[in-house]
């Protein structure tokens, strides 16, 4: 059985107008509906973290003329600006825009989606941008996600004609013996080719399976069919289904790789009981390996490049060899979670990672004579302590982007111009001035029973006034980064420290480490938080009074959790979407999106075990006469990964039981703080509690 993990993603989208009233709060508990009610242009600092970046994603086409700035940002329209790169340094992107794309999404009921999103942008030629729209669905593993649906549009530089590329549901058979699921044929993106044609991943059926053709398409074709001359057909399907179960690894975009002379060299194929690993050769010859605990990356010669896969953060690189059928790690054995990984122009086999070792970000060389790793290495001194990307060349191999991202920084973009000698600054996403950025200070401490584990302290620049112990998501492969957090960033403007902690179970550590974290949701996860948090106490001088635990989610449960289990150390607990009856979490009772999963049960007996009184000890809806903490909860009305009826439970125990407590409900909401709108309404009366 391939592992599955729960986590979450927060969601933030911009809005256009702001309301006096807000409107969307109900069920108000201990709080004044006012303090919902946000004036503009009274909190700066609110407006600066709430608001959305200014683009999400920059490229360089292959030929170095244009840049393309991918944004949902509320200064305009999602889509996509493209400004000419000589002129863009010259005049900025007001004075040096040549295109503007915007993409309108809506519902597509054939698909069964509520709303279509700008999730991706190619350049697949100098003149031809190809640009994806995903749509959001909920996954047992990754929680509220974006997925491919195979929808595509392209843009036309030359004439500015904007059109439907593919679309994945092909017309019915004349004959009527077509199903709708044999008439969708998502194509996933592979690789640019060239000026001419891009290759793409096309799901074809054929005795009942479906297998993955790569494909060769023209970049002019009319329509929305993916037609075009097949440049390999596997011979191993990618799908197969058994009465009501199916498999199905067609729709992954990794599903080939190629070569450096865009030619397949690795496929893979799928049943029900897993993914495997095939040479695209004229046998499809099977390779012997576990895909459970390995992704393939790159391939070279008889040597298969790999990822180590722990929860949802790969933490080592490794390399296969066909022939020998050795595995060998290449990663220093202190360092885990890979963040990126470079490649030169048309390599697939990376010169270096950077990874965390012991705490640390750390870039690790494979090949330190290449022309590329001399250039990261001069580059990545002038920024330490920072997530580094770097690529994205051009066919002349002489102009990339870097990227720098961290929480003091969020995400800066330059250019790197080797004829010109030159490192340009293209631009920030973040809409914040510098000084109001706070970094994540790097710590390590150690538990109770002797293990490591590693967080985050972030402070402010004044007088420290309170500790605050921000609790993630998951529990199980989700981990804090050093990144910008909106919440957090609050927090910290004022006068509060911020500390998160990956605790065991965290992703990027290992698989042992996760599942030895199964079943621990009140315990051992915990007691990570309380010892952590002790040690930043002794650290700060700081007291019992003045420190509270805060998180959504896993962190929400978290919160309610530590006013029992850790009351002697939090002053106040504040816990959004959260779990809080692990017995009809495990019996699946609540009816979460996750109960109407086939193998629901099997998982829950990995996650939660069968121990009812464990459950029972573990649950804050059956241990709140012993919670001696300040106490605010909120919930989505609309939370699917979440029920309400947790909260419901949960107030009634804190009456029955005469603890007093405060909470809302934001009546529009699902597993999500929110957009712009709903955060300014909400954070202010989250951190008004904090610091009361």
């Amino acid at each position: 059985m391939l592992k599955k993990y729960l986590s979450i993603l927060f969601l933030f989208v911009s809005v256009q107008n702001m309301f006096a009233d807000y409107g969307w709060v109900q069920d108000l508990v201990g709080i004044d509906e006012e303090s919902f009610n946000y004036v503009e242009g009274s909190d700066p600092d609110l407006e600066n973290y709430t608001k959305d970046a200014f683009f999400t994603n920059v490229t360089l086409s292959p030929n170095g003329k244009y840049l393309a700035f991918q944004s949902k940002s509320s200064e305009f329209t999602e889509g996509i600006l493209v400004a000419d790169a000589e002129k863009y340094f010259e005049k900025g992107l007001a004075g040096s825009t040549v295109a503007k794309i915007a993409v309108e999404g809506g519902e597509d009921q054939d698909l069964g989606v509520r709303q279509l999103f700008l999730c991706n942008a190619i350049w697949a030629s100098n003149r031809y941008i190809l640009i994806e729209l995903c749509g959001k669905r909920f996954d047992f593993i990754e929680g509220e996600i974006f997925v491919a649906l195979g929808v595509f549009k392209i843009f036309d530089m030359e004439t500015k004609e904007f059109r439907n590329f593919l679309y994945p549901v092909e017309g019915g058979s004349s004959k009527g013996s077509q199903n709708f699921q044999d008439r969708i044929k998502v194509a996933t993106f592979i690789s640019r080719y060239d000026d001419d044609h891009i290759l793409m991943s096309i799901p074809e059926n054929r005795r009942g399976y479906r297998f993955a053709n790569l494909r060769k398409i023209r970049l002019d074709k009319r329509g929305t069919e993916a037609r075009g001359d097949n440049v390999y057909v596997s011979k191993e399907p990618c799908q197969t289904q058994i009465r009501f179960r199916a498999s199905n690894f067609c729709n992954q975009s990794n599903i080939y790789l190629l070569d450096q002379n865009k030619k397949p060299v690795l496929t893979f194929s799928s049943d029900l009981d897993g993914v495997y690993a095939h040479l695209a050769d004229k046998e499809t010859t099977k390779i012997d390996i576990d895909l459970e605990d390995f992704t393939p990356v790159a391939i070279k010669g008889s040597n298969l490049y790999m990822v180590n896969n722990s929860g949802l953060a790969p933490s080592a690189v490794s390399v296969f060899n066909i022939k020998t059928k050795k595995i060998n790690k290449i990663s220093p054995s202190d360092c885990s979670t890979v963040g990126s990984a470079y490649n030169s122009l048309n390599q697939n086999v990376p010169y270096a990672v950077q990874m965390e070792c012991d705490g640390y970000k750390e870039i690790i060389y494979f090949d330190q004579e290449s022309r590329d790793a001399k250039l990261l290495m001069n580059l990545s001194r002038s920024f330490p302590d920072k997530y580094i990307s770097f690529g994205g060349w051009t066919d002349s191999n002489d102009k990339a982007l870097l990227s720098i991202q961290d929480s003091s920084s969020f995400v800066e973009v330059f250019l790197l111009d080797l004829k010109k000698q030159k490192l340009q600054f293209v631009g920030t996403a973040s809409n914040i001035p510098k000084d109001k950025l706070f970094k994540n200070e790097r710590r390590k401490f150690t538990t109770r029973d002797g293990e490591t584990i590693y967080g985050y302290l972030t402070k402010p620049k004044q007088k420290i006034k309170k500790l605050f112990v921000y609790v993630h998501g998951g529990p199980y492969g989700v981990r804090d980064f050093d990144a910008f957090d909106p919440f957090e960033q609050y927090l910290v403007s004022k006068g509060a420290a911020v500390l998160k902690v990956n605790f065991r179970g965290s992703g990027g550590f290992g698989q042992e480490k996760i599942e030895n974290a199964y079943k621990e949701w009140g315990g051992m996860l915990l007691n990570d938080v309380a010892d952590a948090t002790i040690a930043t106490q002794k650290e700060l001088g700081l007291s019992r009074d003045e420190t509270c635990a805060v998180g959504a989610s896993y962190g929400g449960y978290a919160a309610l959790t530590l006013a029992y289990k850790h009351g002697d150390i939090f002053e106040c607990v504040a816990g959004g979407m959260g779990v809080y009856d692990m017995k009809i979490l495990r019996d699946g009772s609540d009816e979460s999106i996750y109960t109407y999963q086939d193998d629901y049960f099997e998982i829950a007996e990995d996650f939660w075990g069968s121990d009812e009184k464990q459950h029972i000890d573990f649950s804050p809806v059956f241990n709140a006469d012993k919670m001696k903490s300040r106490i605010l909860m909120w919930h989505g009305l609309q939370d699917p990964i979440s029920p309400i009826m947790h909260l419901d439970l949960m107030k009634e125990a804190l009456e029955e039981n005469n603890v007093e407590y405060k909470s809302f409900t934001m009546s529009r909401l699902g597993h999500t703080f929110g957009r712009e709108e709903d955060m300014r309404a909400h954070f202010p009366v989250i951190k008004d509690f904090l610091f009361e």
